[in-house]
């Protein structure tokens, strides 16, 4: 009762004290806050007039002055009416209103100025200067009414404030004295609730929960079940909650009495369901309580995502990372007797199978290799013990050899597998021919950990796959080294341009009827750091390959226009420039464009630019590639096909590319007075030229017997050591500028 009449009478203060500050805060809400709302929407009114008139006088446009300033008008007979409402203080406003009629005479004598011809641009002016005047006039009596109206914001506020601290303190006080009563109260109570406390433990036992919970007895007895016990007994054809416990059960109870902790968990197997089992002890009650949960399906799920993680979808076979792990135990306990060898199978030209048939196939005939493999190894157990074969990435496989004491077991097992490929692979009722390419490693010959031993025995498979595939290569140091050099290069050649260590030499095309130079061929040299030049041989594949050949073929296009450019400012008007094109390059979809902007951008007359594509590259996609070339064509430059006789042209398509000359491979010419069968293709070719009306021309001449038997034949140019080396561009100036007639004398 008296908790009660303490809770009626906090009540009673709290509602009269409420009713004062609501008072309050209703003036703020009714009168405070619509002011300082009115006024501040007057204020952004009054001082938008100026921005109007500014705007005006630069526009002159009157009727967007007329709209927006009756717009700006409106809202400030607005804001002035309202505060008229919500002030108290009224002396401030008449000067406000003369103010503002001040404003809006000031727009009259501008709206009339500007609206008469001529108009008085000083007049015009002036009045914006009054107007600015007037708002500053205007700003006072504005801020002064802010400042009233922030005063009774202020003092209506201090009062909430106060107000409302006295609640918080009746509250407090009260809230104090309620605690008390209560500390009182419970204490008559504990006993009670000490008697009950056994009462409310046995409720606090989840009925409902759907796994096992027991209570045992101290001397190990059971004393309650719940019901989801009885329907994992019924589910696992147990009689009582007894065999659901672990075994030992009893000695494990003494060891949890005697052993001083709180719980003890166990996780045992019943019926072939996993089981987990936590005992909590209650020493004060003297008792347990059990909780039992059947884990099968989540330690099955943890097993499932743990062979995931260790095997191939695809294949079923170990993976990549398993792989790694038993190298390193196999390095591990390796006793000196025996080595651990690697080996990486890579399928060679499955990527031609993905291009015609598809993942779906390609996915079918790795899954029907993988069988193959492992049943060989299996054949084969007896040869190298403990052989397992892994799927890496793609068409790349893994073979691990832990035991093996003579390397020449993993030749003879490499031998075998080759030859099993030999046979052809039936999937979606199609045969399909493939080959390995096979590289090995030997610890510790070849390395001394994993990763080394994998790297390694990668080279080698890439040694394989370079020599054409179908081989088996043990890891050697060279192959490090070339793959060292290889990428030092590649490092240097992304800095070369920066550092301008690329430059062009120029070999001389000469007319065989008069040994006259017609033009040069544009050859790009490196000279890195100072050092020796890099061999192109060695680099542009390089390029190719990184994809550098596209800034570094700009580069080329650019520096060649722009000295055949100058050749022909220095008096040689018809010097030929020709150009490289690499297959990236050509194949790139803004090339045209690309070759467009250079002739514009080194002003070159395109007739003397002459472009050559190889004939590989010509035929890779024959359709595009005529596309490409007649819009090369379109800028009136020359065609030229590379390297002719060492693809396999079409003459169905060679003669539908708009090209004006064919270049005799150096590889016929070199042999062409001593092989026969070479003579003949260049003569071949030659002929073929002819026929199609296009100027051949033989790269690669070197001697005088060369030369004569490509005269006898009709060849039209030829180009190599014979006349001249590819020099730089001050050497072939001099020779140029030496000999005015252009010719060749030897």
């Amino acid at each position: 009762m008296l908790v009660l009449a303490l809770g009626i009478s906090l009540s009673s203060l709290i509602y009269i004290n409420g009713h004062a500050v609501l008072d309050v805060n209703n003036h703020l809400v009714e009168n405070n806050l619509p002011r300082l709302i009115s006024i501040s929407k007057l204020r952004n009114a009054i001082f938008a007039q100026k921005p109007i008139l500014y705007e005006y006088y630069a526009t002159t446009d009157r009727d967007k002055f007329l709209h927006d300033y009756e717009t700006q008008q409106r809202e400030i007979e607005a804001g002035l009416r309202t505060i008229y409402i919500h002030t108290d203080d009224k002396t401030l406003l008449p000067q406000l209103e003369i103010a503002v009629e001040h404003l809006s005479q000031h727009a009259a004598r501008l709206d009339q100025t500007l609206n008469t011809s001529p108009i008085d641009w000083d007049n015009a002016r002036q009045i914006l200067a009054n107007v600015t005047i007037t708002e500053s006039k205007i700003s006072p009596i504005v801020d002064e009414l802010v400042s009233l109206n922030r005063k009774n914001v202020l003092e209506n506020g201090n009062l909430a404030q106060s107000k409302t601290r006295l609640m918080i303190q009746m509250v407090i006080g009260f809230s104090v004295v309620i605690f008390l009563i209560a500390i009182l109260i419970g204490y008559y109570v504990n006993a009670y609730i000490a008697e009950s406390a056994e009462r409310r433990r046995l409720a606090m036992f989840p009925e409902r929960n759907p796994s096992p919970v027991l209570r045992i007895n101290w001397d190990g007895t059971i004393a309650y079940a719940n019901p989801a016990t009885t329907r994992l007994l019924a589910e696992l054809d147990l009689l009582s909650a007894n065999q659901l416990l672990p075994d030992n059960f009893a000695a494990r109870l003494t060891e949890l009495k005697t052993s001083g902790q709180e719980g003890l968990q166990l996780e045992y197997t019943k019926h072939n369901r996993i089981l987990d089992c936590f005992i909590h002890i209650l020493t004060d009650l003297h008792s347990f309580h059990i909780y039992i949960a059947d884990i099968t399906e989540r330690k099955r799920a943890e097993e499932n995502l743990v062979y995931q993680a260790y095997h191939d979808e695809l294949t079923g076979l170990p993976n990549r990372r398993m792989f790694s792990e038993h190298l390193h135990e196999a390095i591990q306990l390796t006793n000196g007797e025996s080595t651990v060898a690697v080996a990486l199978l890579r399928l060679d030209r499955i990527k031609r199978v993905l291009e015609s048939q598809g993942y779906e196939a390609s996915d079918n005939l790795l899954h029907t290799i993988a069988l193959r493999l492992n049943a060989l190894l299996h054949e084969n157990r007896d040869l190298v013990r403990g052989a397992t074969l892994f799927r890496f990435e793609g068409a790349t496989f893994g073979l691990l050899l832990p035991e093996m004491s003579n390397p020449h077991q993993l030749q003879l097992l490499g031998e075998k597998l080759l030859m099993s490929m030999h046979e052809p692979l039936h999937v979606n009722n199609q045969e399909f021919f493939f080959t390995l390419s096979i590289g090995a490693s030997i610890f510790p010959a070849d390395g001394n950990n994993t990763e080394s031993l994998i790297r390694n025995a990668e080279a080698a498979v890439n040694r394989v796959n370079t020599l054409g595939g179908n081989a088996f290569q043990y890891y050697t140091q060279d192959m490090n080294d070339k793959a060292e050099r290889w990428l030092d290069l590649e490092n240097g050649l992304r800095r070369a341009l920066e550092r301008n260590e690329l430059a062009l030499h120029y070999q001389p095309q000469v007319a065989i009827a008069n040994n006259r130079i017609l033009g040069v061929e544009a050859l790009l040299r490196w000279r890195r750091d100072g050092q020796a030049s890099i061999s192109p041989a060695e680099f542009i594949p390089l390029a190719e390959e990184s994809g550098l050949i596209i800034p570094i073929g700009e580069w080329v296009l650019r520096t060649a226009c722009a000295q055949v450019k100058r050749w022909h400012d220095a008096g040689f008007s018809d010097m030929i420039m020709a150009v490289n094109i690499s297959a990236r390059q050509f194949q790139h979809p803004e090339f045209t464009e690309l070759v467009a902007a250079t002739i514009k951008e080194t002003g070159i007359n395109p007739h003397y630019l002459e472009l050559e594509i190889t004939e590989s590259v010509a035929m890779h996609d024959a359709e595009k590639t005529i596309a490409t070339l007649n819009n090369l064509r379109a800028l009136n430059l020359q065609l030229s096909i590379d390297d002719f006789g060492t693809g396999y042209s079409s003459l169905s398509y060679l003669k539908r590319f708009p090209i004006n000359k064919l270049k005799v491979d150096q590889s016929f010419v070199r042999n062409m007075t001593t092989d026969a069968n070479d003579a003949s293709i260049t003569k071949s070719v030659i002929l073929l030229g002819q026929s199609l009306n296009l100027s051949v021309i033989a790269e690669g001449v070197e001697t005088a017997e060369q030369l004569s038997m490509l005269k006898q034949q009709g060849c039209d140019e030829i180009q190599g050591y014979y006349f001249s080396r590819p020099v730089p561009e001050n050497e072939l100036e001099l020779l140029l500028r030496s000999n005015p007639e252009r010719t060749i004398v030897r």
